[in-house]
């Protein structure tokens, strides 16, 4: 049974592997041992298959860190508490921007990954993303927000391709409008289908 030191040594090397992978895209043992300071018995003790089992791991812990960012704060009711989770995504972004660590430009890479296991389990967190996105504008609708017959799974899908792929784009040109650009945006096409 582990111990909760065992357990805290343990969830280190994770966060040190999870933090290479959103700022080197990828893990180097070595590295890790040495941000952890951890011995390399230590790091396979807790990931005995190596670092295949380290990555999923990280992966893991790359996503419980985004889902728990980007969760708005407050259900998605109205369309200040819309402009509100935008404006908290930028601060998000704009801050991890200053560190050279964009956690939702980072989540692409995962997308493409070689190992199954680690794209499997970001394809779920977009599914998940998507369907939470979903469910707050069918909870719009229900409420007399929007109207009836609209789109709320293609604009749901919109909204997260938006906030992807905006994170993208910063991270690669350096820039910080093209994500604020396409979630303001995308805002304004809901907005048109208000009641």
């Amino acid at each position: 049974m582990p111990t909760p030191k065992g357990e805290a040594t343990k969830a280190r090397i994770v966060e040190a592997a999870a933090d290479l992978l959103i700022t080197a895209n990828d893990i180097n043992l070595d590295e890790v041992m040495r941000l952890t300071r951890t011995s390399k018995g230590q790091v396979f003790h807790y990931f005995p298959d190596g670092k295949e089992e380290l990555r999923r791991a990280a992966a893991q812990c790359h996503l419980a860190r985004l889902a728990q960012a980007d969760a708005p704060a407050v259900p998605l009711a109205t369309w200040q508490d819309w402009e509100s989770w935008i404006e908290q995504i930028l601060r998000l972004h704009e801050q991890q921007g200053r560190d050279d660590a964009c956690e939702v430009a980072a989540l692409a890479g995962r997308a493409l990954d070689t190992d199954r296991i680690t794209r499997d389990l970001v394809g779920r967190m977009y599914e998940q993303w998507a369907a939470e996105l979903r469910d707050q504008l069918t909870a719009m609708q229900a409420s007399g927000l929007l109207r009836e017959g609209t789109p709320v799974a293609e604009l749901a899908s919109m909204m997260l391709a938006a906030l992807q792929g905006g994170a993208v784009i910063d991270k690669a040109t350096g820039s910080r409008q093209h994500l604020a650009r396409a979630l303001r945006q995308t805002l304004v096409l809901l907005r048109s289908y208000a009641a």
